[in-house]
């Protein structure tokens, strides 16, 4: 599916013009010679608010890495824990000026009863997002209001660019990058509906790969105490797709973790 969608595409000015490789050749099911694929432990995300059920069937994946072959290092990525708070400023801000085009008149749902054009717009927005949406746009607004852009927005920006040269840094020292999915395992449907905070902070593993621009992929490597699925965050750098299928077949391979299933009631 990534051979058929990757690739320059003339109408989208956005896209890369290089070369695609052919990602099913990297599928491999050793990881040797041994030392040949170098792999960090991102050290900031084993820390407080980790559980442990997670901890624990991470590390035993990791072990799986070095057992496979790969030379393990221990990698600082010193501003990983700034990237919530950063994702949570610039994309509630893009949300909020993208969607502003949002009124019901060009495309999407419109509100079958206004009373006028102006009743049209409030009713089609108010009807047609949810309040999540409600919530970023809300947000993303007040960002981008004047006396707020340069204090919160600007300064996301330079705080994302940071984060990025922590990755482009890791990344001259390794080859693939690993860490927990997220700090928990799944949580009951619904639960935190009325904690979008607490939503918010399951992303906490995922969002400065995001941020970054990079690739990744999530394995599934074990279960928590209450039979909960675990997962293990690969984080490859830039254009080095095969680099992660490489090291992520190897393990599935070796591994029954992905046959495997949690008992729902």
């Amino acid at each position: 599916m990534l051979g058929a969608v990757a690739g320059y595409d003339k109408r989208d000015s956005t896209s890369l013009n290089v070369p695609i490789p052919d990602y099913a050749q990297a599928l491999r099911p050793s990881l040797r010679p041994k030392g040949q694929i170098r792999i960090g432990v991102i050290k900031e995300t084993f820390g407080v608010g980790l559980d442990s059920g997670v901890k624990d069937a991470v590390t035993k994946a990791i072990e799986q890495f070095q057992q496979l072959g790969a030379e393990i290092q221990v990698i600082s990525c010193p501003r990983f824990r700034y990237g919530l708070p950063t994702y949570y400023i610039i994309a509630p801000s893009e949300a909020s000026a993208n969607l502003a085009r949002y009124d019901g008149v060009k495309y999407g749902f419109r509100s079958p009863d206004p009373d006028n054009l102006l009743d049209m717009y409030a009713k089609t927005r108010s009807q047609g997002f949810g309040a999540e949406v409600k919530r970023r746009i809300a947000i993303g607004t007040y960002v981008l209001s004047a006396g707020y852009y340069d204090a919160y927005y600007l300064k996301a920006q330079k705080v994302r660019t940071l984060i990025k040269e922590d990755f482009e840094k890791a990344f001259s020292q390794v080859d693939v990058l690993v860490c927990p999915t997220a700090p928990t395992t799944a949580f009951k449907a619904g639960e935190k509906f009325n904690d979008p905070l607490s939503m918010y902070l399951s992303d906490l593993m995922t969002i400065p790969v995001n941020l970054a621009g990079l690739p990744a992929l999530s394995l599934p490597c074990g279960f928590d105490d209450k039979g909960m699925p675990v997962g293990i965050q690969l984080i490859g750098n830039l254009l080095q797709e095969s680099r992660l299928f490489q090291v992520a077949h190897a393990y599935e391979q070796s591994t029954n973790w992905h046959l495997r299933h949690p008992e729902l009631d």
